[in-house]
């Protein structure tokens, strides 16, 4: 998908940048993959939802520095979840989405970066705007605290307005990102506003991820 393949070239053309000339040149590939950030089992018995796919995605790249070149491979993990919804004159729709994207950090030559550690969260947003059928994401509501893999984290909420059956939707978009064990980590919820108490699914999908990266 779109995203995957956004945010895994967003890492390595950071690791350009930043590697520059100091950067130390091998024989194998310098290899960065995070682990997979997924909802629990419990968090859609309890919401409802379905998991949809759990993907993966590699960008290789040879960065060249004192006439040497060295491989670099970064590999994203991408997990994505809906639930049917009643639309009314729209009917059934898997209209209520929650999408969850870990990336690696990157560590070259003592330096460790991630283009995700310096986006708002608006930005970030803007990535994902593929995974909803015409999505536009308009101002910053309201976020509130929740408590999810072992810490306290910070849950924006937008609203916005996305094409559902061939119909603008206004729809309500939250989205928490945060650093847990050597990957960053972020989760997007996007639905219909007129679903009542949908925004409680989100959190409680949240606070259910599950995420082993790598110290």
């Amino acid at each position: 998908m779109h995203t995957r393949q956004t945010l895994a070239t967003l890492a390595v053309l950071v690791l350009t940048v930043t590697a520059g000339c100091g950067f130390i040149t091998g024989q194998s590939a310098l290899a960065f993959s995070a682990s997979p950030a997924t909802a629990s089992a419990d968090a859609l018995s309890e919401t409802g939802y379905e998991e949809r796919a759990v993907t993966n995605s590699t960008v290789t790249r040879n960065f060249s520095a004192a006439g040497q070149t060295r491989q670099v491979e970064v590999t994203n993990q991408q997990a994505r979840y809906e639930r049917a919804v009643d639309l009314g004159p729209l009917g059934s729709q898997r209209a209520a989405v929650f999408v969850t994207f870990a990336s690696p950090e990157v560590s070259v030559v003592g330096q460790t970066f991630n283009p995700i550690s310096d986006m708002s969260t608006r930005e970030i947003l803007r990535q994902f705007e593929s995974q909803y059928e015409g999505l536009s994401v308009g101002d910053s509501v309201d976020n509130r605290s929740v408590r999810s893999l072992g810490n306290q984290r910070t849950l924006e909420q937008f609203e916005g307005t996305a094409t559902l059956g061939g119909s603008e939707v206004d729809v309500y978009v939250h989205a928490a990102k945060f650093k847990h064990e050597g990957d960053y980590v972020v989760a997007v919820g996007i639905y219909p506003q007129r679903l009542d108490g949908e925004a409680e699914n989100v959190v409680a999908l949240t606070e259910g991820l599950e995420h082993d990266g790598e110290e």
